[in-house]
């Protein structure tokens, strides 16, 4: 049972929208580059769990508050005696093992990713046990791309290639006890102490002013459409959607790059391109938004 959905992270998120509207720098786009690659990475690793029909419970993308020490797990099961986190990697290429470290064919160095794995294990573990449940854990690196090979590496249970991923979960998953009270208890914890108004300290910088305004096609990221009274359609790749469904979509990805700002009428008929009617902004504001008065003007929540 999935109690947490795999969705982009904000850091994605924010990036995607970023990527189209301003230009970024060149290790912007590699940042943006590398989020593309580990969803993609996160997304196949989904696919390895689904069809081995574990019975535990399944929390993906959780950013958790450990001690002032804020860290994301890529995804946890948790059965009704044991946890199992999940750090996916999605590298590609031949690297070399020696002392400890994958060194590349250029003699660049991969941090640890076990030691990233066993200090979010021990993070999680600390949390828990604050809330009164000792549970053990055990963690995995999974190198989720098929075309990623380490020479040399030693033999090492917490490491998992993903032709070995069918094994893995075939070797506990028919043993897996179905969910009891207390392991659900734990996960609707972790599911609550999720943080969710998380932001990255490594983002662009970034202005109103500076962006390109209009609505972004959500698959093709096109601005360019077509429009009848009720339905926006994607010039490029034909994406429909109602155009009210278009404004708010277009609403929340304001809310994204600028958490801080209130909604106006006014900013978001900006923001969307100064081409849909402010009575038609004003309407997608008041059904879906809270209505605050400040002397003369209205601003939403």
């Amino acid at each position: 049972m999935i109690l947490k959905e795999r969705t982009k992270s904000i850091n994605h998120r924010i990036l995607e929208s970023l990527n189209c509207r301003m230009n970024l720098s060149f290790n912007e786009k590699l940042q943006y580059k590398n989020q593309i690659k580990g969803f993609e990475g996160e997304k196949q690793f989904d696919h390895y769990m689904k069809d081995s029909l574990i019975n535990g419970l399944v929390i993906n993308d959780l950013i958790l508050n450990t001690q002032d020490t804020q860290y994301q797990i890529d995804s946890l099961l948790i059965t009704a005696d044991h946890i199992y986190l999940y750090e996916v990697k999605n590298y590609s290429g031949s690297y070399h093992y020696k002392e400890g470290s994958l060194f590349s064919k250029s003699g660049h160095i991969l941090q640890s990713h076990l030691a990233q794995a066993d200090r979010k294990k021990a993070y999680l573990y600390n949390l828990l046990l604050k809330y009164g449940y000792q549970t053990a854990i055990s963690s995995y690196v999974i190198y989720i791309n098929p075309n990623f090979y380490v020479y040399s590496l030693p033999p090492d249970p917490a490491i998992i290639f993903a032709g070995q991923l069918p094994d893995h979960f075939t070797q506990f998953g028919g043993k897996t006890p179905i969910a009891n009270d207390r392991n659900i208890a734990i996960a609707e914890k972790l599911v609550n102490l999720h943080d969710s108004k998380y932001r990255p300290s490594n983002l662009p910088e970034y202005e109103f002013d500076q962006l390109e305004k209009g609505i972004l096609c959500p698959e093709c990221f096109s601005f360019d459409y077509t429009a009848s009274r009720q339905l926006r359609t994607c010039s490029q790749c034909g994406h429909q959607e109602k155009t009210t469904e278009a404004i708010h979509r277009s609403i929340e990805e304001f809310r994204l790059l600028f958490p801080d700002s209130r909604l106006t009428k006014q900013l978001i008929y900006r923001w969307c391109g100064s081409t849909w009617s402010k009575s038609r902004i004003q309407d997608v504001l008041s059904n879906n938004y809270h209505t605050h008065f400040a002397g003369r003007g209205t601003y939403y929540s």
